[in-house]
C-alpha cells in the first residue's frame, strides 16, 4: 500500500513539473529573458537558448508530461490490480485522474504562470539537457508537425500599443509616455506633407537682397534658419542662417546680398514617410528640408523640429507668433477665397 501511494505522490509530482514549467515558458516574455541575460542572471543563457527556438523544448516538456500522465497512470494501475485486486482499479484510477488535474495540472500551470522568472530560471538548464538527451524523439515530432506549424511574429504592434494601454490604465506607464509610445506608431502614417509649413506661410529670402534693406525684417526674424530662393519660392537655392546675416550687419557688411551666405539644402519628396525622415535628418545631420511636390514645386519645408513634435507634441517657445502654421496657412487660404467670391 505505502509503495502505491509513493508512486502516485511520484506520478503527480512530475507532471506537476512539467505543466508548471511550461508554463513558465509561455508566460516569460522575449524582452524579459533578453533583460535577464543583460544583467547575468544565473540560468538566463540557458532560458535565452531555449526561447530563441521553443519548439524542441516544448516538445520536450509535452514528451515528459505524457509519460508521468500516460504511463505512469498505466503503471499505477497495473500496481493498485496487483495490490489491492481489480475491484479497487476504478476507484484508485479516479483519485489518482483527480489528483492529476489538480495537482498536475491547473496548481502547477497557476504556480508557473505566477512565478515564470524564478522557476524558468531554476528548470531551463536542467530543460536544456533533457532535450539533448530526447533529440531524436524531439527530432521525429518537429519533422512530423512542421507542414502544420506557421510563423509568428513575437509581438504585433497592435500588442504592443495594447499593453501600453493597460499599462497606463494600471498606473505602470504614465499617460505622457503612454501617448509617446502611440504617437512612435503614427509616424510611418505620416508624410513630409502632413507635417510641413506650407509655402504660403513661409519665411524666405530672394538671393539677390541686400541685407541692408532687410535689417528690420533679421531682427524681427523668429527663425534661425531662411530658406533662399532665385526666380520664385519653386526655385529655393539653399538655405541661409539667420545669426550670419546679423553678424555680417554687425561687422558694417550691409551692402552684401543673401546669395553670398547661402549654404545647400536638403530636398525631399512630400510623400516621404515621417520615419524615414527622422533617419534622414539624423543621417545627414541637419534641421530642415524643402519640401517638393510631383511637379518639382516647392510645397512647403519642414524641420526636425516638426518631426519631433509628432512624438512629443507641440513645442512653442517664447519666439512663436503662429502656433500651428499648417492650420494658419488653411485659414489664410479660406480668406483669399472669400476675397475672390467678394
Amino acid at each position: 500500500m505505502t509503495s502505491l501511494i509513493v508512486l502516485i505522490i511520484f506520478v503527480v509530482l512530475g507532471s506537476a513539473c512539467f505543466s508548471g514549467l511550461e508554463a513558465a515558458l509561455f508566460a516569460i516574455s522575449h524582452s524579459k529573458v533578453e533583460l535577464l541575460r543583460q544583467q547575468k542572471r544565473r540560468g538566463s543563457l540557458s532560458l535565452y537558448k531555449i526561447k530563441e527556438k521553443m519548439s524542441r523544448p516544448i516538445t520536450a516538456i509535452v514528451i515528459g508530461n505524457n509519460v508521468f500522465n500516460i504511463v505512469g497512470s498505466i503503471y499505477v494501475g497495473y500496481v493498485a490490480a496487483n495490490t489491492l485486486g481489480g475491484a479497487a482499479l476504478g476507484i484508485v484510477s479516479a483519485v489518482l485522474t483527480l489528483l492529476i488535474i489538480v495537482f498536475g495540472e491547473i496548481v502547477p500551470k497557476t504556480l508557473g504562470s505566477n512565478y515564470a522568472e524564478s522557476v524558468a530560471l531554476f528548470c531551463a538548464p536542467g530543460l536544456l539537457i533533457l532535450t539533448k538527451i530526447l533529440f531524436p524523439i524531439v527530432w521525429f515530432f518537429e519533422k512530423a508537425t512542421n507542414r502544420f506549424v506557421t510563423a509568428r511574429t513575437i509581438v504585433s504592434e497592435e500588442e504592443i500599443q495594447m499593453m501600453s494601454h493597460l499599462g497606463s490604465l494600471e498606473g505602470s506607464i504614465e499617460h505622457d509616455e503612454r501617448e509617446m509610445i502611440k504617437n512612435v506608431f503614427t509616424l510611418n502614417d505620416l508624410t513630409a506633407r502632413d507635417i510641413m509649413t506650407p509655402r504660403t506661410v513661409m519665411d524666405a529670402l530672394q538671393k539677390d537682397t541686400v541685407i541692408g534693406s532687410i535689417r528690420t525684417d533679421l531682427f524681427d526674424e523668429a527663425f534661425s534658419r531662411i530658406p533662399v530662393y532665385g526666380k520664385d519660392t519653386d526655385d529655393i537655392v539653399g538655405v541661409v542662417y539667420r545669426i550670419e546675416l546679423l553678424a555680417a550687419l554687425a561687422r558694417g557688411q550691409d551692402n552684401r546680398v543673401v546669395g553670398e551666405f547661402t549654404q545647400g539644402v536638403m530636398f525631399v519628396d512630400e510623400k516621404m514617410r515621417v520615419d524615414h525622415l527622422l533617419q534622414l535628418f539624423q543621417k545627414k545631420r541637419t534641421h530642415i528640408a524643402i519640401v517638393k511636390s510631383e511637379f518639382g514645386g516647392t510645397s512647403g519645408l519642414v524641420t526636425l523640429e516638426d518631426v519631433l513634435e509628432e512624438l512629443v507634441g507641440e513645442i512653442i517657445d517664447e519666439t512663436d507668433q503662429i502656433i500651428d502654421p499648417r492650420e494658419e496657412a488653411r485659414r489664410m487660404h479660406e480668406e483669399s477665397d472669400i476675397e475672390v467670391e467678394k
